[in-house]
């Protein structure tokens, strides 16, 4: 037989085996668990805002390691309300008219032997601002995992990574993109991505301007950081492109990641499904196993916002097989 016939033969037997090849499974989602989160407005509730006792007065109890949804989990639809109408002024000074305080979501979670699965609902608010801050996606929803490494990121989730001198944010120094690193830390004109306490020398919690954009440690140290597993992992849904995925530390680093993330609007309800292995073996993807909590978070960006203007949840604990958290991820 010719090569060129063996060949042929070659790719068509591939070709098959590619076609017969069994897909995995959809989860039964009828037969998994669903936590009721509120995730509301923030404004400009940033970590040092948090943390300063003049400004919140929660801030010892989150240093004294208690999690906010513990205080606020009930209130949150009541805060984010309060902020949206301008009654928190110290928050937002600039209230956006029909912004809904609040976004009420359905989080569903259940595993297999290779992959966690997560799932989201929500009613889409019906609001229109007339003003596109992200021009193609009218969504996106993130969802960040702490393993307990990240300074308040047991107590407070995404918190951790929200800082007073981000993009948009009240103390976002003008000529951040001059850095010399601004382009590896996707610093661009409008300031600074989501970072942590590990990657900075130091915070300014008090005097303006707040934050520590530009106190970055050294690169080792940094590198070591992501080793010992002090950060966020992260994934992303966007409605008009690619979903993303990657982690917080030093800067928010994402990329492309077909099949991490899928949703779609049936009527007013929007659904998206996080699939993720439980143990990817990427830097900066932490190994979801048996017998230990994480800490969830997350944000909608919705009516084509960007930036601070997202919605955005407390602290909750997911686990496997653990009817105790708040989200338990159920085996099929």
């Amino acid at each position: 037989m010719s090569r060129a016939k063996i060949a042929t033969l070659h790719v068509a037997f591939f070709t098959l085996g590619a076609i017969a090849a069994p897909a995995i499974a959809a989860p039964d989602w009828s037969k998994v668990p669903a936590k009721k989160i509120t995730l509301f407005f923030p404004g400009t509730a940033s970590l040092e805002w948090t943390l300063l006792g003049s400004d919140h007065s929660g801030g010892r109890a989150l240093r004294n390691k208690e999690n906010c949804a513990g205080c606020h989990d009930k209130e949150a639809a009541d805060i984010g309300q309060k902020v949206v109408s301008g009654a928190l002024k110290a928050l937002e000074a600039a209230p956006i008219k029909g912004k809904p305080g609040s976004i009420p979501i359905s989080v569903q979670a259940t595993h297999d032997k290779t992959n966690l699965y997560v799932r989201v609902q929500w009613k889409d608010p019906k609001m229109t601002t007339g003003k596109k801050i992200d021009q193609k996606n009218e969504v996106k929803l993130a969802m960040m995992v702490d393993a307990g490494k990240v300074l308040f990121g047991p107590e407070g989730g995404c918190w951790a990574t929200c800082h007073h001198d981000l993009r948009s944010m009240p103390d976002v120094d003008p000529n951040a993109a001059k850095h010399p690193k601004a382009k590896e830390l996707d610093i661009r004109s409008n300031g600074p991505t989501k970072y942590l306490r590990e990657s900075r020398t130091e915070l300014e919690l008090k005097n303006a301007p707040r934050g520590g954009w530009n106190k970055l440690k050294p690169d080792a140290e940094i590198a070591k950081a992501l080793k010992d597993g002090q950060f966020l992992d992260m994934m992303q849904f966007r409605s008009a492109a690619p979903p993303r995925k990657g982690y917080v530390l030093d800067a928010r680093r994402l990329k492309e990641a077909p099949g991490i993330a899928e949703g779609k609007r049936e009527g007013d309800t929007w659904t998206v499904t996080f699939t993720r292995k439980l143990a990817t073996g990427e830097a900066g993807d932490h190994v979801i196993e048996a017998g230990k909590t994480y800490t969830v978070g997350f944000a909608i960006h919705n009516d084509y916002s960007d930036w601070r203007y997202h919605h955005v949840s407390l602290d909750y604990k997911l686990a496997l097989d653990n009817p105790k958290v708040d989200i338990n991820a159920v085996k099929q």
